[in-house]
């Protein structure tokens, strides 16, 4: 092991920033396929347009604070992806427009942009439209009668209700949790595939733009949390598959907790990380407001990973400047 006295931004290099942001990019664009296929353009108008005003408000921000940044890092069309993924695919196209506005303009651009922002941008722009407008944000279209949705028109069809609402209720959702594999159940776009995301999430550990521990160890706690304390009457091993398989559960451990900039920079920091967010999501999942309460348990996992950083090097000996590179 090699140690490093360095300051932020704990990215070693342009290049490393730009071939993991477009790793990210390229992943999200392979969970697009499934959801136009079924539905249509519609999912990838969403996520393309989103990316845009995360670039264009990216831009903006940096002529106004006369910073000399560019965009070759791909990181906004990378939080609007995540963000319009995580949508309704009927959702009107301004919701995550307004989540990735919000995403740059306040949890990013302040704080010095790439590689300095304490939040994931695109969990914060999530939670802000959640919280304002939660009728929009958890409406979803049956999607055995939706399909062909038009590109850029609000959508009226018909609603049902997904299987972690039903959780959320106390009852046992109608689908086999087989059935949930592919993601043809109500619910955000990119998230309900499941078996895509696995193979996604695969695809990034093995590049390292993702570091496997984190999600290994945030699955772990949930699927824990989940087989003891179950929020339906059933097998430990049922309670496991509904809880993993359900709502954007599985999307986050992925793509959201495994930010290499808002999460430590230890091996032993990031499984403790990946184990609080875990347990977070499913303390939110049983007494949150909201059916899918993962963004807001991401957000806090960020404001304690220099802590858990901070316990490590305690723990070793080590000053507080050094890092594990």
């Amino acid at each position: 092991m090699n140690l490093k006295r360095t300051n932020v931004p704990l990215i070693r290099s342009e290049s490393t920033v730009a071939s993991m942001m477009r790793d990210a990019l390229f992943a999200l664009v392979l969970l697009l396929v499934l959801p136009v296929v079924r539905y249509g353009f519609r999912p990838a108008v969403m996520a393309v347009v989103t990316g845009a005003v995360c670039a264009v408000s990216e831009v903006l921000f940096n002529l106004i604070r006369k910073l000399n940044r560019g965009l070759s890092d791909c990181s906004p069309m990378v939080t609007g992806f995540i963000i319009a993924l995580m949508m309704p695919v009927n959702a009107p196209l301004w919701l995550p427009c307004t989540a990735g506005l919000f995403a740059i303009l306040v949890a990013k651009g302040p704080f010095g942009s790439t590689g300095r922002n304490p939040f994931n941008p695109a969990a914060a722009g999530i939670a802000f439209v959640t919280v304002c407008w939660p009728s929009l944000v958890f409406s979803y279209c049956d999607p055995e009668l939706v399909r062909n949705l038009p590109l850029f028109a609000d959508c009226s069809v018909p609603t049902a209700v997904s299987p972690d609402a039903v959780l959320k209720s106390g009852l046992k959702p109608q689908i086999l949790p087989f059935d949930m594999l592919w993601g043809d159940f109500p619910g955000p776009v990119g998230t309900t595939a499941v078996l895509v995301v696995a193979a996604c999430g695969l695809y990034l550990f093995l590049k390292r733009t993702a570091r496997w521990e984190i999600t290994a160890f945030f699955l772990a706690a949930a699927a824990f949390i989940a087989a003891f304390f179950p929020r339906i009457a059933c097998s430990a091993m049922t309670s496991v598959k509904y809880e993993l398989l359900s709502g954007s559960l599985l999307f986050c451990s992925v793509f959201l907790v495994t930010d290499p900039v808002t999460a430590p920079h230890t091996t032993a920091g990031r499984c403790m990380y990946g184990a609080f967010a875990g347990a977070m999501v499913m303390v939110f999942r049983r007494y949150g407001a909201y059916q899918q309460g993962a963004v807001f348990a991401v957000l806090i996992a960020n404001a304690l990973a220099p802590l858990m950083d901070d316990l490590v090097f305690r723990a070793r000996g080590w000053g507080s400047e050094l890092r594990e590179i």
